[in-house]
């Protein structure tokens, strides 16, 4: 994956940069199955791997020293929109199914009085398998996504430890914070368990059209 050469400080770069690791992960050249198959022996990885309530979150590829982690997100049914900016700056590119798309703005004014029911999209476009985008990490944002959507993130270096939530559902607000500033017991709620890990990569593989993988108690090799 070269993304060594990105300008994190600059959206042109960043689409551009991440454009080759994107299409290399869905042209169905055998990448995301090496990647998915390699990920549950990958301590380090598989550590970083989580689970939302409305989301899966591999990460495929991480460079610690570069700050540069591509993930691939699994969307569950029933997601709702979360207004939020970032950490960090990003590229997204849709994989498989579609996502509303909404952009707000910039977090100049996004604070936890913020009413979300007050926020006016200034973009709203649907996303669907081929779109790609870049965003600054100030960019407010939402994603409402159909079931089974895929999307593949590379991220760049972190540009601060937490970022706030809207909660358009329940009116309210949150922090959400990396996982250097969070308690053991807030990384453990999130972190994929093994079982949970395996039953991903199996359903991501199902949707993405490669063969899933066997259950940990089939008999026989691994295919």
């Amino acid at each position: 994956v070269g993304l060594d050469d990105i300008n994190w400080t600059s959206t042109e770069s960043i689409l551009t940069g991440s454009q080759p690791a994107y299409e290399a992960i869905t042209a169905g050249t055998g990448l995301l199955d090496e990647l998915l198959r390699s990920l549950p022996g990958n301590e380090a990885l598989a550590a970083m791997c989580e689970r939302y309530d409305f989301m899966d979150k591999l990460v495929l590829y991480d460079a610690p020293d570069a700050g540069v982690r591509v993930r691939l997100h699994l969307y569950r049914g029933g997601y709702f929109d979360r207004p939020h900016p970032h950490r960090w700056d990003f590229f997204a590119g849709i994989y498989r199914g579609s996502y509303r798309h909404r952009i707000f703005g910039t977090d100049e004014h996004f604070s936890t009085t913020t009413d979300p029911s007050k926020l006016t999209p200034l973009i709203e476009r649907i996303e669907r398998p081929g779109s790609t985008y870049a965003l600054h990490h100030s960019t407010v944002h939402s994603v409402q996504a159909e079931a089974d959507t895929i999307s593949i993130v590379v991220r760049g270096p972190a540009t601060s430890d937490r970022f706030l939530v809207l909660d358009a559902e329940s009116g309210r607000s949150f922090w959400a914070y990396g996982a250097a500033s969070e308690s053991p017991d807030q990384r453990a709620a999130k972190q994929m368990s093994l079982d949970q890990l395996l039953a991903t990569i199996r359903q991501v593989r199902h949707l993405t059209g490669v063969d899933p993988l066997p259950s940990r108690n089939a008999k026989g090799p691994a295919q």
